[in-house]
């Protein structure tokens, strides 16, 4: 569900006044690489410190300022209440699952029979991070008394004379917002907290438990430490619906129009056998080649099971204007993997258009959509989205070999969007495919991302 607009106004106006008071922080020449850092368009007209840090936020696009909030909280010095106000903000994206306060208790119960950490120091930078926990309370003789933090550690981590109901009850974990609740969760199940597979498994299956009669699971995808990274959804949504337009083998820029508007209907107006749109839905199996194939017997009039050659030599006449490490990355992909399994695993799509736009980048300008297209996407099940780029010198050099921060900063940018936007992103480069042994390095590699996911 996409932010409101009420909701990006509120967080305009909370991460424009966070940034106005971060003024006696910066000195005036610290402030534009201060923006550049964030991510925020600079203002270089203002006439004072705090409306430059203000204004960067007022003259930056939606995207910016949803990115450069995030990155401000994990670099930013902040007061604990500028920081709950931006987190409450920047959470209520509308995806957020409800977990009334009854199975937030019986959540806590269950827990009393799993240990909620293996690292310490993890638990305790996860605490601090979402709760208040650094402020002592004010004594009769006028001193501070020990902190919560202080008290956790002494009874919840030294003795263990509280109870995780007792912990969850200071911490406020009872009556915060859902997404306050739903992220604390999601850190107690990281590996920062337990960098154990098997202990974040049975952690997730503690919550699972506890959690199903509200309608709440964790989905699990790979994290790049290798640990599992788990989120929280309803159980069915599985983390990301299903994509609306799946556009792809496509190696020139289609050429598209909405025929319907209201119900987001894709028309190919001219070179209609360059590029592929699939318009079946796509479960929580993931788009499986079996399926692919069959859309592509009735798209082009085949009888069942006459679409498999075919279809394969379709998808790889897009790869015939790209690199070589690109068409050996796919070719290795259908030699991973015994044939007769083949249907039944999710296709390897190549040439897949993330953005489109009808303008060109030289007509957006500043506000054009970073990286048009994916080299491969794989739709797993449970709402799984991997991408694989596979780099060629354009990446990160210019045209005569010199190396490019520019165009590496363009990559990278896109790589943190593609996450934000919730798929995992693998990357080889060039250099690597070129070598001998190629072709194992890359059947290995997709072994072990399918047994990663259970998938053979």
């Amino acid at each position: 569900m996409p932010r409101t607009s009420a909701n990006l106004t509120a967080l305009r106006e909370c991460f424009a006044k966070i940034m106005g008071d971060q003024k006696d922080n910066f000195r005036s020449i610290d402030i534009p690489p201060l923006l550049a850092r964030l991510g925020l368009e600079d203002c270089p007209e203002a006439d004072s410190k705090r409306k430059h840090l203000s204004g960067g936020v007022w003259a930056s696009t939606d995207e910016q300022l949803v990115l450069a909030s995030q990155e401000a909280l994990k670099t930013l010095s902040l007061t604990v209440y500028e920081r709950d106000n931006l987190q409450e903000l920047l959470w209520s994206d509308g995806n957020c699952p409800v977990i009334p306060g009854r199975y937030r208790r019986d959540l806590a119960h269950s827990l009393e029979a799993h240990p909620l950490f293996i690292d310490e120091v993890g638990f305790q930078e996860a605490i601090g991070a979402y709760w208040r926990v650094d402020e002592g309370s004010l004594q009769p003789d006028f001193t501070f008394g020990p902190t919560l933090r202080d008290l956790i550690v002494q009874h919840f981590v030294r003795n263990q004379d509280w109870s995780v109901t007792k912990l969850f009850e200071v911490l406020g974990a009872f009556k915060c917002s859902d997404s306050r609740f739903t992220h604390f969760l999601e850190s107690l199940a990281s590996s920062q907290v337990r960098p154990d597979e098997n202990s974040q498994r049975c952690f997730m299956a503690a919550v699972d438990g506890a959690l199903a009669p509200c309608g709440v699971h964790f989905v699990a995808t790979i994290a790049d430490d290798g640990y599992l990274s788990l989120a929280l959804a309803y159980i069915g949504a599985e983390g990301k619906p299903a994509p609306k337009n799946l556009i792809f083998a496509s190696s020139v820029k289609p050429d598209l129009r909405l025929s319907n508007a209201l119900d987001n209907d894709v028309e190919v107006m001219t070179s209609v056998d360059r590029v592929l749109i699939y318009d079946r839905s796509i479960g929580h199996a993931g788009l499986l080649w079996r399926d692919l194939q069959s859309w592509y017997e009735e798209k082009e009039g085949l009888s069942k099971g006459e679409g498999k050659k075919p279809l394969y030599q379709r998808l790889s006449e897009s790869l015939k204007g790209t690199s070589k490490v690109q068409s050996l990355a796919f070719t290795s992909f259908y030699k991973a993997f015994p044939r007769e399994n083949v249907p039944n695993l999710p296709a390897l799509l190549p040439e897949v258009w993330f953005h489109w736009d009808p303008q060109t980048v030289a007509q957006r300008g500043k506000d054009a959509l970073l990286r048009s297209r994916m080299d491969f996407l794989l739709l797993l099940p449970g709402g799984v989205r991997i991408v694989i780029e596979v780099d060629g010198q354009h990446h990160y050099a210019t045209d005569d070999g010199r190396a490019s921060p520019k165009r590496y900063s363009a990559m990278v940018a896109a790589d943190r969007l593609l996450r934000l936007s919730g798929y995992e992103v693998y990357r080889f480069g060039g250099y690597e495919l070129g070598q001998p042994g190629a072709e194992e390095v890359l059947v290995r590699f997709f072994r072990a991302l399918f047994d990663r996911y259970a998938l053979l």
